[in-house]
């Protein structure tokens, strides 16, 4: 199964309880968060994204998501929050520009190939649009 890794849209107060969501079963109310769930995607994984989206040479300390919170014991998870700038370089990625970066962006460290990750990078793109339009912020959820 691997990592599980959502993304969503959400303000900083829903994005703290998404995770209880998750782990509880509970229904996640879709009026407080727009969705789009992976697996296998790192927060590494994202600043290696922000890098080729700023052609530039991956750095870990540069290209970095915002850590928000993480938890151990009866489940290891993390939530992280995406820069503004990546958020706002995600949204305007245009349809050709969705498949040059698709290809820059395959890595060993990110699951995929570039045909794998486009559907990935579209739904960036909305939740990014969807941030940007309704200001709110994009996060990466992720358990063991």
């Amino acid at each position: 199964m691997g990592l599980l890794a959502d993304f969503f849209a959400a303000t900083p107060k829903d994005a703290s309880q998404y995770g209880s969501f998750v782990q509880n079963g509970t229904p996640i109310p879709t009026d407080r968060f727009q969705i789009a769930s992976y697996t296998n995607f790192t927060p590494d994984a994202l600043g290696m994204l922000w890098a080729v989206l700023r052609h530039e040479k991956w750095n870990v300390r540069r290209h970095q998501l915002e850590h928000v919170s993480h938890t151990e014991g009866g489940g290891t998870t993390w939530l992280f929050r995406f820069p503004e700038e990546l958020v706002h370089r995600l949204a305007a990625l245009s349809d050709a520009d969705l498949h040059r970066v698709a290809n820059k962006w395959v890595n060993p460290e990110v699951p995929g190939n570039a045909d794998e990750l486009l559907p990935v990078l579209r739904d960036l793109k909305r939740l990014a649009i969807q941030a940007e339009t309704h200001g709110t912020n994009l996060y990466l959820w992720g358990s063991l």
